[in-house]
Order: C-alpha cells, then structure tokens, then sequence
C-alpha cells in the first residue's frame, strides 16, 4: 500500500515538474529570440546590425547572407532570387547578387570574421533602408533577426551609430542582453539538472519500498 501510494505521489510530482520545465523553457525561448531591441537611427547615421556566434569562431571559410525581409524576388532574375544587402562568400563580397542601393554602403569587419562576429554596418543610413534584416550563416544554420527604424525627425535615441567601425565594441543595450542570455541558459541547464535528480530520487525511493516489502513477505515452507 505504501509503495503504491508512493508510486502515485512520485508519479503526480513528475507531471507538474515536466509541465512547469517545458513552460520555463518556452519563456526563456521567448526571451531570446526577441532579446535584441530595434535599432533606432537618424537619416545620414552610421549603424551597425549586430550579428555574432555564442563562440569565437573563425567564420572566414563560411557563406554569411544578409537581406533584408520586405525585398521581393528580383523580375529581372531568370531564378527569381531575392536580392541580398550583403554577401559573403569565398573570402570575398559577392557584390553581383547584392542590391545596388547599399554596395557601397555596407561591410564587415575582417577581424570580426576571425571571431564568430558578422555584424554589418550601413553608412549613410537613408529612411528607404529601414526595416528588418536578417542574418543567415548557412554553414552553421545560425540566423539573426535585427529591426532598423530610421527617424526622419527623431531625437537622440540609442542608435547604432558610429564613427569608427569596430565590430568587437557592444551596443547599448548588448551587454545587458547578453548577461540576460548567460543567465537564462545556465537557469535552464539548474532547471534541468534538479529536474533529472528528482526523477533519479524517485525511482530510488520506488525500488527500495519494493525491496523492502519483499523482504517483509513470509517465507513459505
């Protein structure tokens, strides 16, 4: 009776603590994805839109794509491809399959390549640029979504602008993201971690109340 008890008890316990696992896992998969703020800049501004790995990984030798999402497919391409803001491909800028309007306006940071970053920066941002990019690396099937919003009559709000172009220096509000990132993370692997000692304890307790009252069963002569 009590190993059944138990058994239900454990059982009870279990389904609360997968369901409430799998809902703090979806808030904090939320959270991350929508972890970076639109990036607010004046006509004429400088920005950067951020885009880098967890790790510092040489990403010379891979393909990194940035477009931009309201682009439709180009008419005068045959294969009816969308036009890229920037590409990346073979150590060098594809600038055949780019759209004209920002050829001469974007870059990356050679060194950042060197260390997992591929934030792109925009000169001379113009009110026909805003909007949301997308940063896709398919060798890592990494992909960053960053929203651009340019303020034909704004007043200083935290932009991305700048005057030297220096991939490694965070943007307002980055660092607070990324400790909200680390902390979510190891938040989850605690949650985790409890949860699989939990179910570990049971399964002890289970079988030792069995062992238990099989010892206590009568020997039969």
């Amino acid at each position: 009776m009590i190993a059944g008890d138990l058994v239900s008890v454990s059982a009870s316990s279990l389904l609360i603590l997968t369901f409430s696992w799998l809902l703090f896992c979806k808030h904090v998969e939320g959270e991350l994805i929508g972890s970076v703020k639109p990036i607010i800049a004046l006509p004429g501004d400088d920005v950067i839109l951020p885009c880098r790995l967890d790790s510092e990984m040489d990403l010379q030798d891979y393909t990194v794509e940035w477009s931009k999402l309201e682009v439709k497919p180009d008419p005068a391409d045959r294969q009816g491809r969308v036009p890229y803001v920037y590409l990346y491909r073979n150590r060098k800028t594809v600038t055949k399959v780019m759209m004209e309007t920002f050829i001469q306006r974007v870059s990356l940071n050679p060194d950042g390549l060197k260390r997992g970053d591929v934030t792109l920066k925009i000169r001379n941002v113009t009110l026909q640029d805003e909007g949301k990019y997308s940063c896709f690396i398919p060798g890592k099937k990494f992909r960053e979504t960053v929203q651009l919003l340019v303020e034909p009559n704004g007043v200083g709000a935290p932009t991305m602008e700048t005057s030297q172009f220096n991939i490694s220096t965070p943007d307002p509000g980055g660092e607070q993201n990324n400790i909200w990132i680390s902390r979510s993370r190891l938040a989850l692997w605690i949650s985790l971690g409890v949860f699989t000692s939990l179910i570990f304890s049971a399964v002890c307790v289970y079988n030792f109340q069995r062992r238990r009252q099989e010892c206590q069963k009568p020997f039969l002569v």
